[in-house]
């Protein structure tokens, strides 16, 4: 664990500590935020191991507690007795932890200001009229639901034209002569718009009516197709629970982004060469005269 996600479990100990709250089962009183383990008797609580699974990656923090909870603590009490090990030694004395401390705040109050600023301005009302003004711009397009089966050659595509035509199940043809995979669902390939598929089933999928089947084998570098188009829609935008992690994320860049536009523009900033001397004027070469 790093030691800006230690210092914000920290945090979360010293609110824990000053806020005791309980849970009354009616018989014994339970403290809602509990003591899990104890290092030479200084307490890890409930909160800070739900604080350090808040810092694991998604894949990670969605598994239940009870499956991560005793490496967290493990992790925890390691933490705790280097840290107390650290502290016996007055480390946190020497000046190279005060100013790595220093940027370690500083962080943190960044980190707080942008949430506190993305909470207020990320509203349920801002991400729907956002999603509203995204959808106003969707592309009206078509999309085709249709099935195919899939042959060597272009001999056996015709024997199957010809025996759809006698009236044969499209679906138990596909099942039973296509090499592709989508012969264990009947040759259905679903709904699919332009760009989606190789451009010659593309355009012959696209050419056909509701209902019809290509009437000549329709090559590809996969081999030769016989298509059957199911439906014919007009593509409809994402829902707004699909988009809205993406909406989120892009106004949380927005805000950040026009918050340090504005407090550059209010603020005076001097810049140095890396050795900390005056910055030096850099010569731009003119571009040459076009011959």
């Amino acid at each position: 664990m790093t030691l800006s996600r230690l210092t914000a479990a920290a945090a979360t100990v010293a609110v824990s500590s000053a806020l005791v709250l309980f849970a009354v089962d009616g018989v014994h009183a339970q403290p809602a935020d509990p003591v899990v383990a104890t290092v030479n008797g200084a307490k890890i609580v409930r909160s800070d191991v739900e604080a350090a699974r808040a810092q694991l990656p998604e894949q990670y923090r969605s598994l239940p507690m009870e499956q991560v909870f005793q490496p967290i603590l493990n992790q925890l009490i390691r933490s705790k007795l280097i840290a107390q090990k650290a502290s016996a030694e007055k480390l946190q004395e020497t000046e190279a932890y005060r100013s790595r401390l220093e940027t370690i705040k500083e962080r943190l109050l960044e980190e707080a200001y942008l949430q506190k600023l993305i909470e207020e301005k990320v509203t349920e009302q801002a991400l729907r009229k956002r999603y509203d003004e995204a959808v106003a711009k969707f592309p009206a397009s078509e999309e085709v639901r249709a099935r195919h089966i899939l042959v060597k050659t272009e001999a056996e595509a015709a024997a199957i034209i010809k025996d759809l035509a006698g009236g044969a199940d499209f679906a138990k043809l596909a099942e039973e002569k296509s090499i592709g995979p989508s012969k264990t669902r009947g040759g259905d390939l679903d709904y699919f718009g332009r760009g989606q598929m190789v451009k010659p089933f593309e355009e012959s999928a696209f050419a056909l009516k509701k209902g019809e089947v290509s009437p000549k084998p329709v090559q590809s570098p996969f081999g030769w197709h016989v298509i059957k188009v199911e439906d014919k829609r007009q593509a409809k935008p994402p829902s707004f629970e699909e988009l809205q992690p993406r909406l989120g994320e892009e106004m949380s860049q927005e805000i950040a982004g026009d918050l340090v536009q504005s407090l550059t523009e209010g603020a005076k900033i001097e810049r140095f060469e890396p050795d900390g001397s005056a910055p030096r004027m850099k010569r731009i070469d003119p571009a040459p005269p076009a011959q």
